[in-house]
């Protein structure tokens, strides 16, 4: 089973996306903090990191960089969200792979989660 680690800030935004993201078969954890998202990181050692860019008072883009920077972990891909424009076009900067503007529908990041993970038999996108 493939595992999702979200790092996000909004709790209902984290209800949703564990919930529709379990459904399709991913072991999911989630947290609103960069400094409890890493320490989790290192220990679930997710295959994939959904990321806010503003967590609370604490910058994503850093916790993507942290992990990127990282030889054993700089192939797990990190998707980004933001509601901010500005920082839509930066993502790479930081070792992101991909970016998904808020609000955005469940189907759109299980659509962008597919491009890095395989979809489950049995379960749909």
């Amino acid at each position: 089973m493939d595992k999702i680690l979200i790092v996000e800030d909004d709790k209902d935004l984290i209800t949703l996306l564990k919930s529709g993201l379990s459904k399709n078969g991913y072991q999911v954890r989630a947290t609103i903090s960069c400094k409890e998202g890493l320490e989790i990181f290192y220990q679930f050692l997710p295959d994939l990191v959904i990321l806010d860019i503003n967590v609370g008072n604490e910058d994503g883009r850093e916790m993507c960089r942290q992990v990127k920077a990282s030889a054993e972990f700089q192939l797990i891909p990190v998707i980004m969200i933001s509601a901010n424009d500005i920082s839509l076009e930066l993502y790479k900067d930081y070792g992101a792979n991909d970016i998904l503007k808020k609000p955005f529908l469940l189907a759109q990041i299980q659509k962008l989660i597919s491009k890095y993970l395989p979809i489950k038999p049995g379960y749909k996108c």
